[in-house]
């Protein structure tokens, strides 16, 4: 449940049919692939996951998540794309 948890959060999934996907295709983080029989008893699972533990690693994984936000370098060839890059916003 810890590695389901944590890579919706740290992948962005939108929805446990992405989760089961994934977990079935490649597997998630430490979990290799696995076959989950359906997306309800994924849903049931993670009803039970009591919340603090949920609180606690939802917020472990934003604070790695903040921290990785370092400015990517830019080649200096290619600094003027990326500030109008940056400028740019979108609707």
């Amino acid at each position: 449940m810890a590695a389901i948890v944590l890579s919706l959060v740290y992948r962005q999934i939108n929805y446990l049919t992405d989760v089961l996907r994934c977990l079935e295709i490649e597997g998630l983080l430490w979990v290799e692939a696995m076959s989950v029989s359906r997306q309800e008893a994924l849903s049931q699972r993670l009803e039970s996951l009591p919340a603090k533990l949920f609180i606690k690693l939802y917020e472990q994984v934003i604070e790695r998540l903040v921290a990785k936000k370092n400015p990517i370098e830019v080649d200096p060839r290619w600094s003027s794309v990326a500030d109008m890059n940056s400028s740019v916003q979108y609707g």
